[in-house]
Order: C-alpha cells, then sequence, then structure tokens
C-alpha cells in the first residue's frame, strides 16, 4: 500500500472571506489562475524527492519544467512552476505518480475550466477532472497518455451548479504538468488593464509631442482621450533596467538590476503580481531579449510569451497584436491585465513593405540600422556618418515608430472598441527608453543619458475620460505602477511601489552603472528637476581607448537648461548656483547605488547568442 501525505496551501485571499464594504458585503478576490490558488493537494510519500530526481535526470525536462516562485504575494506552493517551450512560459502545477489537487469553488458565473497538460517522454500518466456539486460526484473528463504531448483542453460548467468543488488528478507513474489551469468567467463588464511599450521610442520623435511627421497618430488619439505625460522620463536609457522600474516601481538602486545579467529579485513584488492577487487574469506578449521571462518578468503572468514582438521580424507590432487578440477572446468575460511590448523600432529599422513610403514617399531600403554603415558598431559606435546616411536612418526609424503606432495601438484600441469595452479599459501606451541619431556623438542607446534617450512619451487613457488632459509634472516610468493600481481601485501591497508624489520640488534620477553594449563606456547618473538637466560622468581614459573613432570628450558634470531642448550650452563651466545642490545629491545617489549589488545569474545559451545578434553583450 502507498503512503500519501497531504498538503494544505492557503491563499490568503479565500473566496470564503467577505469584507464588509458601504453596508454590503462582497468576496475577496482570488486569482483566477489555479496554480497560484488555494488547494489542497494530496501526493504519495517522498514525491517532492522524486519530482526533484526526475527533473535533474533529464536535462531538457528541467528546461521545460521550472521549479519556483510563482507569485511572491500568493502562498508557496512547492508543486508551482512553470512550463517554458518554444519561447511560452505559463504557471503550471507538477503532478508525480498518483497526485490530486482539490479547489472550492463556489459561485461566481464561471462558465468553463480551462486548462493544458504536458505530458513528456517516458511517463505512464491518466489525467482527470472530477467535479463535485449539491452532493454528487462525476468524472468530467479523463485522458491516458504515453508519449511525449502537450495539448488543450476545456471543460464546460453549469453556471446553476453550487459550491463547486473540482479535483485535478494523475494515475500511473511518471511526471506530468497541468498548465495554467484556470476557470473562465463570464462578466459583462470585465475590466481591461493594457500596458503597451513601443520599444526604443523618443518621445520628439512622436507626432504626440509634436514633431514635423505624423509618426503616431493613433497614440496622439489615445492622448485625447486620456491624459498625456509631456515630462515623463526613464530610470535608465536602455530596456532591462527600464522595464525592471516599469513592473516595480523603484528606481535602480532600488531594484538593484544595474547590468545585463542580473535578475529581478524575489524580495519586491512586481505589478502583474499585484494584479493576479486581485483576481486579473494575466498575460504578456513580448519580444524577447531584455525583456525575456528568465530575468524575473514572468511572475504574475499566467502566459509569458517572448516571441511575437522580435527585434528582426518585419511586423513584429501585428503579430503582438494578433496573440493579444486571441488570448483576449479565449478570455473575454475575465478581468484582464496583459503587458504588450514591440521591439518594432529597435534598430535594424524595420516594417512591413506595404509601409515604405508611409513617411518619406522617396524610401527606398528597409531592415538597416547604423550597424550597417558604422561596419563594427561596438568600436565604432562614436562614428560621424554622412548627412545622407542619417536622414535615411531617421526615415527608416521615423517609418518604423508609424507602423508600430497603426498596428499595435491603434490595434488595440480598435479590438476593445469592437468590443464595446474600450470607454472603462485602462491602456497605457510609453516607450523604455529613447534613440540617438549621433545627436551628442553616437548612436542608438544604451550609452549615455541625455534627453533623446531618457525622456519618454507616455499616455494613459483612464475609464470613462477621467483624468483627461495634458500632465506637465516631472513623471518617471517607475511611476507606472501606481497610477494604474489608482485607477482600478486596487491597493498596493506592502513593500511595493509608493503612492505617486509630484510637484515642483521633484527630482528624477536615471542611471547607466553599466552600458549592455560594452565595458568600455563609463557609467554615468543623471537627474532631472523643473529646470534642469545635470549629467554626472566617470571619466575613463583607458577604456576609451578601446574605440575608433574615440568618445567626445566629456566633462565630470554637465548641466542643461530644459528650454535648450537639444541640450547644445552646458552650463556646468559657469558653476550657477543649481550644480551644488545636484553634487550633494549625486553623493548620496553614488553610495546608494555602490551599495546595490546586481543579482546576476547565468543566461541560457539561446537567450545569449539573441542579445549578441542585438549588438549587447560585448567584449
Amino acid at each position: 500500500m502507498r503512503l500519501n501525505r497531504k498538503f494544505i496551501l492557503a491563499c490568503p485571499l479565500l473566496p470564503a472571506v467577505l469584507l464588509l464594504a458601504g453596508g454590503g458585503c462582497r468576496r475577496q478576490p482570488v486569482p483566477s489562475g489555479l496554480a497560484a490558488c488555494a488547494l489542497s493537494i494530496a501526493a504519495p510519500a517522498g514525491a517532492e524527492q522524486r519530482l526533484g530526481e526526475l527533473r535533474a535526470g533529464d536535462p531538457d525536462l528541467a528546461k521545460v519544467m521550472r521549479t519556483g516562485t510563482i507569485n511572491t504575494l500568493l502562498a508557496e506552493n512547492p508543486w508551482a512552476g512553470r512550463i517554458r517551450e518554444n519561447g511560452v512560459s505559463q504557471q503550471a502545477l507538477f503532478f508525480v505518480d498518483d497526485m490530486s489537487a482539490r479547489w472550492s469553488v463556489g459561485r461566481g458565473g464561471k462558465r468553463r475550466l480551462a486548462f493544458s497538460i504536458f505530458h513528456p517522454q517516458g511517463s505512464q500518466l491518466s489525467y482527470r477532472v472530477h467535479f463535485e456539486s449539491q452532493g454528487r460526484k462525476w468524472l468530467a473528463y479523463e485522458r491516458n497518455a504515453t508519449q511525449r504531448q502537450f495539448f488543450h483542453e476545456a471543460v464546460e460548467v453549469d453556471p446553476s451548479w453550487r459550491d463547486l468543488r473540482v479535483t485535478l488528478e494523475t494515475r500511473g507513474r511518471g511526471i506530468g504538468a497541468w498548465v495554467n489551469p484556470r476557470f473562465i468567467a463570464d462578466r459583462k463588464k470585465p475590466r481591461v488593464f493594457v500596458v503597451i511599450v513601443l520599444d526604443s521610442v523618443r518621445a520628439d520623435h512622436t507626432s504626440l509631442h509634436g514633431y514635423v511627421r505624423d509618426t503616431t497618430p493613433a497614440w496622439a488619439a489615445l492622448g485625447r482621450d486620456g491624459r498625456v505625460f509631456s515630462r515623463a522620463y526613464s530610470s535608465s536609457s536602455w530596456t532591462l533596467p527600464a522595464h525592471v522600474s516599469l513592473f516595480s516601481g523603484r528606481d535602480m538602486p532600488d531594484h538593484r538590476v544595474l547590468g545585463p545579467t542580473d535578475h529581478i529579485g524575489e524580495d519586491y513584488p512586481l505589478l502583474a503580481e499585484v494584479f493576479q492577487r486581485n483576481g486579473f487574469t494575466t498575460a504578456a506578449f513580448t519580444g524577447g531579449g531584455f525583456v525575456d521571462a528568465q530575468f524575473g518578468f514572468h511572475r504574475g503572468f499566467q502566459v509569458y510569451s517572448n516571441k511575437p514582438g522580435d527585434v528582426f521580424l518585419m511586423d513584429s507590432a501585428g503579430k503582438v497584436l494578433r496573440h493579444f487578440k486571441d488570448f483576449a477572446e479565449q478570455h473575454w468575460g475575465e478581468d484582464l491585465f496583459v503587458f504588450l511590448h514591440t521591439y518594432q523600432a529597435h534598430a535594424p529599422y524595420k516594417f512591413p513593405s506595404r509601409f515604405k513610403t508611409a513617411i518619406n514617399p522617396g524610401l527606398k531600403s528597409n531592415l538597416l540600422g547604423p550597424g550597417n554603415f558604422l561596419g563594427d558598431k561596438r568600436v565604432a559606435c562614436f562614428k560621424e556618418l554622412a548627412s545622407a546616411d542619417r536622414r535615411e536612418l531617421i526615415d527608416l526609424y521615423d517609418t518604423a515608430i508609424h507602423y508600430a503606432d497603426q498596428a499595435l495601438v491603434g490595434g488595440v484600441a480598435g479590438f476593445l472598441k469592437e468590443k464595446g469595452a474600450y470607454d472603462q479599459a485602462t491602456i497605457a501606451v510609453l516607450s523604455d527608453h529613447g534613440e540617438e541619431f549621433y545627436d551628442h556623438g553616437s548612436w542608438e542607446h544604451g550609452h549615455s543619458l541625455y534627453g533623446e534617450l531618457i525622456r519618454i512619451p507616455m499616455v494613459i487613457k483612464f475609464p470613462h475620460g477621467r483624468r483627461r488632459g495634458l500632465d506637465d509634472h516631472l513623471t518617471s516610468i517607475a511611476d507606472l505602477p501606481s497610477l494604474l493600481l489608482q485607477a482600478g481601485g486596487l491597493k498596493a501591497p506592502p513593500g511595493f511601489a509608493p503612492a505617486v508624489r509630484r510637484g515642483p520640488t521633484r527630482i528624477l534620477a536615471a542611471a547607466l552603472p553599466v552600458s549592455p553594449i560594452i565595458k568600455g563606456i563609463p557609467a554615468k547618473v543623471a537627474f532631472v528637476d523643473d529646470r534642469f538637466h545635470f549629467i554626472h560622468n566617470q571619466i575613463d581614459r583607458r577604456a576609451s581607448a578601446f574605440f575608433d573613432p574615440p568618445p567626445p570628450e566629456l566633462r565630470v558634470h554637465e548641466l542643461y537648461d530644459l528650454r535648450d531642448t537639444g541640450q547644445r550650452h552646458d552650463l556646468a563651466a559657469g558653476r550657477p548656483p543649481a550644480l551644488k545642490g545636484f553634487h550633494e545629491r549625486l553623493a548620496a545617489y553614488l553610495r546608494r547605488l555602490r551599495a546595490a549589488r546586481g543579482s546576476g545569474g547565468a543566461l541560457d545559451d539561446g537567450l545569449r547568442r539573441e542579445l549578441k545578434s542585438l549588438g549587447y553583450l560585448g567584449d
């Protein structure tokens, strides 16, 4: 006889808990993904050890079935993890041999139980779903698997059933996974939050902010329905640390992701985890690279896809839109939190051929970046190009922005309008950093902290036209979590982003302690207040010798009046009174930055090759 032991894993937000609100009561929200919810598990004795042994004995299986925390705000579950295959990472429950997991669902308008099953080679398991309601129990689903399979299933739920209990069960020998098991509800007016990041888009190349070319008509239209943050800044000039600030609400010394191999720590929560804890169905469709799930961005997302927004796809923005629409249709009726990201405007600047004449009717090329003109851009990134080449690169970049705007921003808005959900939806559209076209002697991004790289376009369309208009207060990319939680009436958990406090005395910081492109680029820190943009440069002339031609000669400190939009007139040499205050702030910030230690960690070979193909992780 096999001995069983039973694990009771309680989610902190149980369906049975009632909260008084306005004289009535409402149920506390629970995650719709069952891998993150309260459950009772019956497992064979020694099952945890056997799970580890089965994964350790098969390296390929260990890569696909990844144990670890799926949401730091919910109860730990030794059987929860993620299935990652073909660039898609999904929350899952791992089962070994004869094992079961049970939930009490209660009422709530559920219309079906959906799930996928990952069955690896060598296992012999039967997968079963049992329902119980009003004193009756029955087998609702059964499938036997003997070969490696990944299949998708759904079991209909009668809305008249009360006090429903569901049991997932395996019988046999081996290991298997219930992938993203979830109940699909049928709410008439679901809450919808969509965050869209168009990577590498500088603010002054968007018609949203008055650019002479009509690059972003859909973004501008969204701005007319929402709030335009005219003075928004990123926390860095490259993708990884900027996105960690976006998801954590923290600056770089606080989130400690400083270099290209650092991973997000589990000692602070992320935005998707908050939404999942509040009952939202969560998904992300991205371009991978520096927003790959391996860095920890997947936490709180039931589905996290690294592929559709890939940097070398001509229509990555369109592919991201199709993934979003497919997911939203499958889950319509659920409260949704979705993150969409595309490298469409990232070098090499690309777009479908039908858009070639959208910005410049004379444009003939496509899929070109500065590297096509510079050769080895890691060495020659400070080389000046002919003015015609520079104009062609700008034409390509502007056209790529235009396509991303039309395909993704306009596509999401149009889809939500078709569903009758646009008015009540919250839609945030922003960039993570900008792009340089030799404005200050270099190309692309990740090497300096001038305005063209850290000032970002940002719009939030709040529900029902609330807060519509222009917002000219200093705004950080790290403010986004608080702004979204406020829009949804959701309370931030302890340790999450503080409430946004913006005003004339605010000073924003940006940092570049390590360049993702090459180690020879010295560290930098920038501060922006209501009048000035201050930059501190670490001077390392030995490192500069690597480049051909050498980088522009820099002062230790630079200071620009924000009215000098091109940042051509450095005021630091005149030592104006404002410089002293920035010096004092710099000392404290540098102490914080030195105390912050990146978490490091290995990148798998595939991601390392992908990043090198983008020109990152240089020697």
